[in-house]
């Protein structure tokens, strides 16, 4: 087995990478914090609704727990609406021509982009509060995923719905242009 001596590999540098930080993204929806706070605020009601209810059939827990309770309670909800507010200000969606694009977290950012190419399924889903605000969920999949590789909360619905059939038009796009036989 001989080598052919005569081929010469060339590895290019990409020097023009895009840069995600360019990106302009478009915040959430209006009500998108407004959804926030109800959800976590179905959250507490049932857990201090728990806490009384053991304060009142346990008189030792209520002694013990009482001032930790009144103290303690209030503040982690006050933080916790407070970190909301912080992470829906920060929290983005950027439709681009080949791509999407979403940006969240306060501490450990993350930008996640998703080439439309690579999309399979998209959900577009709304619960009881959702519905009444008049917000949707958008979930992407792509090959080979058993999660949504991209879900992106506190949208309007017909955002949802724009963005959706724009992945679709992008996919029908390609299929046309893979389908069409190039000119020779």
């Amino acid at each position: 087995m001989s080598l052919n001596n005569n081929m010469v590999f060339n590895n290019q540098q990409i020097t023009n990478l895009p840069q995600h930080s360019n990106i302009e993204f478009k915040p959430l929806a209006a009500n998108a914090l407004l959804h926030v706070q109800l959800n976590w605020l179905a959250f507490y009601i049932p857990l201090i609704t728990g806490l009384v209810v053991a304060c009142y059939l346990n008189a030792a827990f209520a002694n013990l727990a009482q001032t930790y309770l009144l103290i303690g309670m209030p503040i982690i909800i006050i933080l916790s609406m407070f970190y909301n507010v912080v992470s829906i200000k920060l929290q983005g969606v950027a439709m681009r021509t080949h791509d999407i694009a979403f940006k969240k977290g306060i501490i450990w950012q993350q930008i996640v982009i998703l080439p439309l190419a690579r999309v399979q399924h998209i959900e577009v889903h709304r619960g009881p509060i959702e519905r009444k605000l008049g917000l949707a969920s958008l979930k992407l999949y792509s090959a080979g995923g058993m999660s949504a590789d991209l879900q992106i909360s506190g949208l309007t619905h017909d955002d949802c719905k724009n963005m959706r059939q724009f992945v679709q038009n992008y996919r029908n796009d390609d299929n046309i242009a893979q389908a069409t036989p190039a000119d020779e």
